[in-house]
């Protein structure tokens, strides 16, 4: 998904900024499936800025080194009738409204006593994922159904435990060999993995990879098609869900 997304949006947008961006999206939800809700509200805010910085480049082939005021910036944007109206106005808005305004006033930078919410939390990793789905959308090179599946993993963005740091998936904490096995396919959906990607990014034995496998396969949590693909099934999905509401 990743290479995907650098991709379509390096297309339009200097690809630096587009590191940037998807970088500090990937921390973002890295804080938040690792249970950092100050560091996740932290990265929401320069995502924010990562994001106006992209919108300027769009709009004048030069990206600012930071922003200045994302409050005056965004009020600029509007005003420029040569952006689509996404840029103009819902990009900004929900970037603004949803995340860096409830990163501002939970008062995360300034402030020692803090107790930010999951809700809080939550709601910016949504809103981010949509910011650079709608950015896709709207510059998008690739295949139709190449985009379509980049833009549906970013909605399940709720998997728990999935880190991302510098491109790797993996899952940030010991957990039993086969729930980091459905962990990372419901993760990867609707892509699948092959058995190799698995036991890549596995940080269990191999043995172990196999024998999860092997069980999950056998419980039909877990389907495995002609292409050599592992997919989470939707009984592997209640499986899962069993499996971290028992952690709560």
């Amino acid at each position: 998904m990743r290479d995907t997304i650098i991709q379509n949006l390096s297309s339009h947008i200097d690809a630096s900024v587009v590191q940037d961006l998807i970088n500090t999206y990937e921390e973002l939800l890295s804080k938040h499936h690792s249970g950092d809700l100050e560091g996740a509200l932290i990265k929401a805010g320069r995502f924010v800025e990562h994001t106006l910085r992209a919108i300027e480049y769009i709009l004048t082939s030069t990206a600012p080194a930071e922003i200045k005021s994302v409050q005056k910036t965004i009020q600029r944007f509007e005003n420029q009738t040569a952006l689509p109206e996404s840029l103009r106005f819902l990009i900004p808005r929900v970037a603004y409204g949803m995340i860096y305004n409830l990163r501002s006033k939970r008062d995360v930078v300034h402030v020692k006593e803090i107790d930010p919410t999951q809700i809080d939390v939550s709601l910016a990793v949504a809103a981010a994922s949509w910011v650079i789905a709608e950015l896709i959308r709207l510059y998008h090179v690739s295949d139709e159904k190449d985009v379509a599946s980049a833009m549906m993993v970013l909605s399940r963005t709720a998997i728990p435990l999935v880190e991302a740091i510098d491109g790797e998936i993996f899952v940030g904490q010991k957990v039993p060999a086969a729930m980091e096995i459905l962990l990372l396919l419901a993760h990867s959906s609707p892509s699948g993995m092959t058995r190799k990607e698995l036991g890549n990014a596995a940080k269990c034995s191999q043995s172990s990879v196999t024998n999860a496998l092997k069980s999950l396969l056998k419980d039909r949590n877990i389907h495995l098609t002609d292409s050599d693909r592992h997919f989470i099934t939707s009984a592997g999905e209640q499986h899962l869900a069993n499996w971290v509401a028992s952690l709560a």
